[in-house]
Parts: C-alpha cells; structure tokens; sequence
C-alpha cells in the first residue's frame, strides 16, 4: 500500500486518477502510478482479467477486475502521474520537517534537492527553523 495515501489532496489528482481512486482506492491507485505513471496503459476488459496480468500483481485481481468493468477495452490512454499532489505532499513532509527538526542542508540531501530548492519550499510554505535551529546573535 501507498504511504502517500494518508496524506494527498485527491483534488490535485488528475480527473482519470480521482476516478481510478472512487473505483479501487487511493492506495491501489496510487500504487497503479508508481509502476506506470507517465505511460500508456490497457485495461482488458473483465473476462481477459487474470491474476497474472502485470496489473493485477501490483493492485489485485479484484481491484483491475473493478477498473475492467468500467475501462475495459478502452483505447490504450496514459495514465497520469500525479506530480503536482506528490509534490504538494513532499513540499508539506519538507516545511513540517524544517519547522521541527532538520536543517536546510539536511532535508536537500535527503530528498535529492539543492539547499536553494528546500529554502524556497519553506518560504513559500512560510515556515521558519526553530528557535534552537537558528544562528545565535554574535553581539
């Protein structure tokens, strides 16, 4: 199951994704983006579901048997990869970390950022280091 399940705002997922989630779930969905965000994809229709189909290994059978029943033999389309709910949920991990307990330098390293990047995240969530985190006055 997805850890970002818990936490994202279905509002910034893209139509299809919001629909995927009302059908099978966020976590499901979530995980279905993970493996093929960004690609085409092909939901075979109900009777073509099997438990071997690489879709059924990710969500189950009786998840892409529930998408089958409403997407089934569809052209193939691509499935969207959630990138501004995904950002918006690490942007918030980031400012919440910031705000509590780790330095700028410290979250850049840990989520493959500059410094710079991790700064402007904090400013624009409007989140300021700690008093203990903070340089103290030399005079």
């Amino acid at each position: 199951m997805n850890d970002l399940a818990d936490t994202i705002d279905i509002e910034l997922l893209p139509k299809v994704l919001r629909e995927f989630d009302r059908i099978i779930g966020l976590g499901a969905t979530l995980d279905l983006v993970h493996a093929y965000g960004g690609l085409r994809i092909f939901i075979p229709t109900p009777a073509r579901v099997r438990p071997d189909h690489p879709i059924a290994r990710i969500i189950g059978t009786e998840k892409l048997l529930a998408l089958a029943e409403v997407y089934g033999a569809e052209e193939h389309f691509p499935l969207p990869k959630a990138e501004r709910a995904i950002l918006a949920v690490r942007n918030a991990r980031i400012a919440r970390a910031y705000a509590t307990h780790k330095t700028a330098r410290e979250l850049a390293a840990e989520h493959h950022l500059t410094e710079r990047q991790i700064e402007r995240i904090v400013a624009a969530a409007g989140v300021t280091a700690p008093v203990d985190k903070r340089q103290t006055e030399l005079f």
